[in-house]
């Protein structure tokens, strides 16, 4: 999996934080970084835009899904246990964007 560094880490839950009340298109740059405690310029070390952002996001989710899917793949892996972690997991996701 890609590693963050921790302010990549406060983007990504500072614009999962204002999406739940906002639109992608809503929310701006300044208030992403005032609301994730970071530099506007660390900001721009990171992305060229929020849209950026976003896919780093959607991307990461992804990467951690797909690990817990290579989980299945194990002989020894409760396939229970395997189902409630992915469905604990999507269920996370939902509740960043409002949609559980």
């Amino acid at each position: 999996m890609t590693k963050l560094t921790s302010a990549q880490q406060a983007l990504h839950q500072g614009l999962i934080t204002l999406l739940n009340p906002k639109k992608i298109n809503q929310v701006s740059i300044k208030e992403l970084t005032q609301t994730s405690n970071v530099a506007r310029s660390t900001f721009y070390a990171y992305y060229d835009n929020i849209d950026n952002l976003l896919e780093e996001i959607e991307n990461t989710f992804i990467e951690k899904l797909n690990t817990l899917d290579q989980s299945i793949r194990d002989p020894a892996t409760n396939n229970f246990t395997y189902f409630y972690e992915v469905l604990s997991y999507v269920k996370k996701i939902a509740i960043c964007f409002q949609l559980y």
